[in-house]
């Protein structure tokens, strides 16, 4: 299972850069939000498993406990990976409006012919 997870995990990172690297600044949104799917599944991945245990559990004596440190992590760079995404968002939507552009290259062209 774990080598299954790496793996799951590599290829969002792998997918990650490679929409990051592009020019069109949809998919630069796009790379970022599965660059933090890829650091939730890492965190998520940081649980302590047993050989015998399914669950990340806490064992103290015969009761076990839920770890609730892990989700709670998870939750949060959830909710942080959401507003970063939304904020992304407006902000190439807010680009468009004013240059009816969407690609790096051509605003890049823009600002250089403005400086001199």
């Amino acid at each position: 299972m774990n080598l299954i997870l790496l793996l799951v995990i590599g290829f969002l990172v792998f997918i990650g850069t490679y929409m990051v690297l592009s020019v069109n600044l949809i998919r630069i949104v796009i790379g970022i939000s599965i660059y933090t799917h890829a650091g939730n599944l890492i965190v998520m991945s940081m649980g302590h498993y047993g050989p015998h245990m399914s669950e990340p559990l806490i064992e103290k004596g015969t009761q076990h406990f839920v770890d609730p440190l892990l989700q709670a992590i998870v939750l949060t760079a959830i909710v942080i990976g959401f507003g970063m995404t939304a904020f992304l968002l407006v902000l190439v939507y807010r680009t468009y409006r004013v240059t009816k552009e969407v690609e790096i290259d051509v605003l890049r062209k823009e600002s250089e012919g403005e400086n001199e």
